[in-house]
């Protein structure tokens, strides 16, 4: 028993990240909010004990070795929404939240865990907003088909636009920021803007146009979301959608670090400021 809990103990410095995909470690925004974390913890000597893909623990023996008290004592799950596809998949969220006393979920939602997230819908409304204040007029869509897009069609709708199907486009990164980019082009659809999903996807756009022969922002003006580094160096620099992603880590390990009567079920939305760069300053 004192065995058993002195384990528990020296695991409580651990914790354990749990993330959608693979490719997460290649996106310079989840890196970003990785990085984050890692700094928060080890300033309250918190230890990452591994960074693992849900795939992963299908594996019946990698779950029971690693989701574990003595092993961890808290689990950071990373924008699992993404990954989640059949019933066994959500039991197994349920058997992590069951194993596990602290448990917060990063850019998504699970019944009684505490989340960490930014508001998709309003920074998605926040950069074509600013599109169209601007005086663009038909501001297109590239981006992630998630709530961005019910925040790009709010701003049409309020600018008293007319919205057409033919404008939205979904991507997710810079290879299919430009050929959905393409496509746009290729439709005929008159537009002179475009509302980029992420940051990332957005320099695929800017080549698709830079290749077509329009000039951004003179002929054609992009907004954006994320604020990752490279955003403010692209030719033009990038108008985008800050989120906070420092801030993030931050909140992630607060919410690991908080009392017990603090820990279930808290929602925090990280607020997102608007950046003018130069691919809207007509």
């Amino acid at each position: 028993q004192r065995l058993s809990s002195t384990t528990e103990s020296i695991a409580e410095k651990y914790i354990g990240i749990v993330l959608a995909h693979d490719y997460m470690f290649r996106r310079p925004y989840y890196g970003a909010i990785l990085a984050s974390i890692h700094d928060h913890a080890h300033q309250h000597d918190l230890h990452i004990r591994f960074i693992r893909i849900f795939e992963d623990f299908k594996n019946p023996a990698l779950f029971n070795e690693l989701i574990h008290s003595d092993e961890i004592g808290g689990a950071v799950l990373l924008g699992l929404d993404q990954a989640i596809s059949t019933p066994q998949d959500e039991t197994m969220i349920t058997k992590i939240v069951e194993r596990m006393e602290r448990v917060v979920c990063v850019e998504w939602e699970w019944p009684g865990i505490s989340s960490v997230s930014f508001d998709r819908q309003l920074a998605a409304y926040q950069a074509a907003s600013h599109l169209f204040d601007k005086g663009y007029q038909r501001v297109a869509y590239i981006g992630p088909e998630d709530k961005r897009l019910q925040g790009y069609r709010q701003a049409i709708w309020e600018h008293q636009a007319q919205i057409d199907d033919r404008l939205i486009h979904f991507a997710i990164n810079p290879e299919s920021g430009f050929d959905e980019c393409r496509k746009l082009l290729q439709v005929g659809v008159q537009f002179d803007a475009i509302c980029a999903g992420t940051d990332e996807l957005s320099i695929g756009v800017l080549k698709c146009l830079y290749d077509a022969g329009l000039r951004v922002p003179q002929d054609v003006g992009i907004a954006s979301i994320d604020n990752i580094d490279i955003s403010a160096y692209t030719i033009p620099s990038l108008t985008t959608v800050d989120v906070p992603k420092d801030e993030i880590g931050r909140q992630v390990v607060a919410a690991l670090l908080a009392d017990d009567s603090q820990i279930s079920d808290i929602s925090i939305s990280v607020r997102t400021t608007l950046i003018q760069r130069n691919s809207t300053m007509r």
